[in-house]
This record gives structure tokens, C-alpha cells and sequence, in this order.
């Protein structure tokens, strides 16, 4: 069973990039959403990208493309 991610760091990186990590069940499936205005549905959310296992159970999600959007927000979802 997957358990809610629970976000250990996103610390702003250079040039206004986007990273969060993360710690889960090895081998576990992750999607990063994002939205410019919480009032929409999550269903509406356009899928940000992938979000990559760097190390068994421990996850990283990146978008470089934070940088076209002073203010964003995210939310990882899995299957």
C-alpha cells in the first residue's frame, strides 16, 4: 500500500527551478500536477511531470519550467 508522500524539502533552486522530495514505498508510481489557481478542480490539474525514484523509497520531482510562473502550485498523486 502507497502512503500519502510526505514532502521533506523543496528548497528554491537557481533561476527560479522547482524541486520537492520526498519519501515513499520503494518501487511506488508518482505524478507531480500543478495549477496557477487553487479554485479549480484537482481534475483539472495539468499534469507537471514525472517524479523520479533517486534511491529505494526516496522520490524527486523537478520542474524547471517554474520559471515561466511567479507563483504555482503542486501536488503529487499516484495512481
Amino acid at each position: 500500500m502507497v502512503a500519502s508522500p510526505v514532502v521533506l524539502q523543496a528548497p528554491p533552486l537557481s533561476g527560479g527551478v522547482f524541486s520537492a522530495s520526498f519519501t515513499n514505498a520503494p518501487g511506488a508510481s508518482f505524478r507531480a500536477v500543478s495549477t496557477t489557481n487553487l479554485s479549480l478542480p484537482l481534475v483539472t490539474w495539468p499534469v507537471a511531470g514525472s517524479v523520479t525514484e533517486v534511491a529505494p523509497g526516496q522520490f524527486q520531482f523537478t520542474d524547471p519550467q517554474a520559471t515561466n510562473t511567479p507563483q504555482r502550485y503542486y501536488r503529487i498523486r499516484w495512481p
